[in-house]
């Protein structure tokens, strides 16, 4: 008799079992890092499952509950969880509805069953990525403006100074993103606040990395990231003084010269559909997206 996925809250001592199924493939979208669905996992109810070697992941937010394509251990199947994850729809009395579907994935389950799936792209949520070098030498024409600003920036604030985060500017950061907060106006950007408290509060343990900019002795600018894999660095967070022209220029190019160097790409992440942020991630000249598509069961 089949048994039904029993979801878990993720925890730190899941992290090792975690790490290792994404570590079977060079994923390059934030799902696919522990920090993620740790940070986020009370925002959108996030939560993790474990059958037969396959890794099972549930969100939920303010919708339906979905599952992420599962995830097959090295001596598991892709097509084993996909059935699971089916039986699990079914015993939930809920549609099947996968996200976060990438192309290799969608190109996997139409091979596995031709006419199962209706197939629909999740723009909003297209994660951008960018050339490692191109963040940090802003050459070419498509950045001339990304580098005018941060060369303004370099000008009119001689004084600025760039620091790695360390445990001693924890608190002056979670004052800078409580500012930020107050200002603005966003669907979950409270949940955004907490998201930045916890990455805080285990640093250590998610192996995170961050930097910030100082100005007249005040933290105006930090951001938090981490290696997905050797080849790609992630950007969880990244917080600055929009009144000060080309501080956003300036954290983004320091933080990445100092902690990424060494890798191929940079994943600034999606712009959730906010024309505002589309423009702004854009016009970094992205080399390519992390696809995402939506999957559900074709009406027959």
């Amino acid at each position: 008799m089949s048994t039904i996925l029993t979801f878990n809250e993720f925890t730190l001592a899941d992290k090792p079992k975690i790490d290792a199924y994404f570590a079977e493939h060079h994923y390059e979208a934030s799902d696919n890092c522990f920090t993620t669905l740790y940070m986020w996992q009370k925002a959108y109810g996030i939560q993790w499952a474990e059958e037969d070697g396959v890794l099972f992941i549930k969100g939920a937010g303010k919708r339906e509950p979905y599952l992420l394509p599962p995830f097959a251990g090295k001596d598991a199947k892709f097509v084993d969880g996909l059935k699971k994850a089916k039986e699990w729809f079914e015993a939930m009395q809920i549609p099947f509805w996968l996200k976060g579907v990438s192309p290799i994935n969608k190109e996997r389950m139409e091979e596995l069953c031709p006419d199962c799936y209706e197939f629909t792209a999740d723009r909003d949520n297209f994660e951008y990525i960018y050339k490692t070098q191109d963040l940090i030498t802003l050459s070419g024409k498509k950045l001339r403006q990304k580098k005018n600003h941060l060369n303004q920036f370099r000008m009119q604030y001689t004084n600025y100074e760039y620091m790695p985060l360390t445990e001693d500017l924890f608190d002056e950061c979670i004052t800078t993103a409580t500012e930020w907060v107050e200002n603005h106006d966003e669907d979950g950007i409270d949940d955004e606040l907490e998201a930045i408290k916890l990455l805080f509060r285990d640093w250590e343990p998610l192996g995170l990395v961050g930097g910030a900019i100082k100005l007249f002795g005040r933290i105006e600018a930090f951001t938090i990231g981490q290696l997905i894999n050797e080849r790609v660095a992630l950007v969880h967070i990244e917080k600055a003084n929009a009144s000060i022209r080309g501080l956003y220029q300036a954290i983004n190019n320091e933080f990445v010269r100092h902690e990424f160097a060494d890798t191929e790409f940079v994943n600034r992440e999606e712009d959730m559909g906010i024309p505002g942020m589309r423009q702004a991630k854009e016009s970094y000249n992205p080399d390519h997206f992390a696809e995402k598509y939506d999957a559900v069961l074709k009406v027959k």
